[in-house]
């Protein structure tokens, strides 16, 4: 029996170095939601969706993009949605390798890396990978997405 408990005892210990303890977690319901949000607000970001940006996004956005530079509103961001679709470049892949959670009450911090390839209208490729911070505010029994900071720990030409 001794050896049982001891058993158990260093299972536990060694699952707690295997998995860190990021804080309170959402559901796993909220989670999907958050995840489709996300790349929701992202493809129409690049793709100059303004309705549905502005759906997904509130007034009050604070957003620091990748490239550095001043903090943005919505008002700002939607100028760089305009001023990114006049280069007419679109999304050939995007995804998000890691994805860490917290949620605190009615708001919940995504911790992401992201890997995004755009082309150009002449099939040149670049590439961006980087890490984010985004936060999501529960409002009027929906989520909408309140902010971000972006860096890019990587960039470059992708091979055609």
């Amino acid at each position: 029996m001794k050896i049982l408990i001891g058993t158990l005892a260093l299972a536990c210990v060694v699952s707690g170095f295997a998995a860190p303890n990021y804080g309170p977690q959402p559901t796993p319901a909220t989670i999907k939601t958050i995840l489709q949000l996300r790349e929701q607000a992202w493809r129409s970001w690049f793709g100059n969706d303004v309705s549905q940006f502005k759906q997904l996004v509130p007034n009050e956005l604070v957003a620091i993009g990748w490239g550095g530079g001043e903090f943005s509103d919505r008002a700002g961001s939607l100028q760089q949605m305009t001023e990114f679709a006049a280069s007419q470049q679109v999304i050939e892949t995007l995804s998000f390798p890691k994805n860490v959670f917290q949620q605190y009450g009615e708001v919940v911090i995504l911790y992401t890396e992201f890997d995004l390839t755009l082309r150009k209208p002449d099939g040149q490729r670049s590439r961006t990978k980087g890490r984010g911070s985004e936060i999501f505010v529960l409002r009027g029994g929906r989520w909408i997405h309140t902010g971000w900071h972006l860096d890019a720990v990587g960039t470059e030409p992708k091979a055609q």
